[in-house]
């Protein structure tokens, strides 16, 4: 029997090189995660790898991530389906976006355009050395992506707290990334258009959902059992800090 595993892929799976616990060797680490120019940028350890290598062989694997389908893309992780963007696309087994799902963003995202062209404007003038951009997928822009080129999360945080976001959005932060995405967005969404698919076709399957942030939370509690590293925003909310 497999299972229906909906996993995140950064901060769960694989995270940056600065990220990777210190006592791993770094030629123990695999890259899996690269830039459009072919460059590593996100690296599993052994026990990831190992567990990655588990997940492939024991289930239908569904990465649901904050990812663009391109940057999924540069991913050398095989799968089944996957949920883009924060939901703002699912992608079908035959590796193409599902059309329906397409267009009822589209329709959605249209309404909020200009107060999330507002918020890339307020946060670019809060600090002009940030990288401040509109996710955009088959045209359709998403959410704003904020970071520091620095990678120094208090420049990062200093600015986003300053914003005032719109009612019914939501900031989501984890590391030196920030989101605001409106309401309409959110992996949970788009794995509940999703999920019933899955059940149809492995109908007897038990679903596995795995993440590591708050926001990975309501997806995952769709699921029949839930995962998380212990060492992770959400582990931390639900176990407490470890030692």
């Amino acid at each position: 029997m497999r299972a229906i595993a909906l996993v995140d892929l950064d901060d769960t799976l694989f995270q940056t090189l600065r990220k990777c616990p210190p006592d791993v060797p770094q030629d123990a680490l695999v890259p899996l995660g690269f830039a459009r120019d072919g460059s590593p940028l996100s690296y599993a350890t052994p026990r990831q790898q190992s567990f990655i290598a588990w997940l492939s062989e024991t289930a239908w694997f569904v990465p649901v991530t904050a990812r663009s389908r391109d940057a999924l893309n540069r991913v050398r992780i095989p799968f089944t389906a996957a949920i883009c963007a924060h939901g703002g696309m699912i992608v079908g087994e035959d590796g193409e976006p599902d059309a329906d799902w397409q267009a009822h963003i589209a329709r959605e995202a249209a309404a909020h355009r200009p107060a999330l062209e507002r918020l890339e404007a307020e946060v670019t003038a809060l600090d002009p050395n940030l990288a401040v951009r509109i996710l955009t997928e088959e045209g359709t822009g998403l959410y704003l992506l904020v970071k520091d080129p620095g990678q120094d999360e208090n420049v990062l945080n200093a600015a986003v707290e300053r914003v005032a976001v719109p009612e019914g959005w939501t900031l989501h932060r984890n590391g030196n990334n920030a989101a605001f995405m409106p309401p309409f967005l959110g992996k949970a969404r788009a794995v509940e258009a999703l999920l019933p698919r899955l059940r149809a076709a492995h109908p007897n399957a038990p679903v596995i959902g795995i993440g590591d942030s708050i926001t990975d939370a309501p997806f995952m509690a769709l699921c029949d059992f839930a995962m998380m590293p212990p060492r992770s925003q959400l582990g931390a909310a639900a176990l407490g800090p470890l030692a």
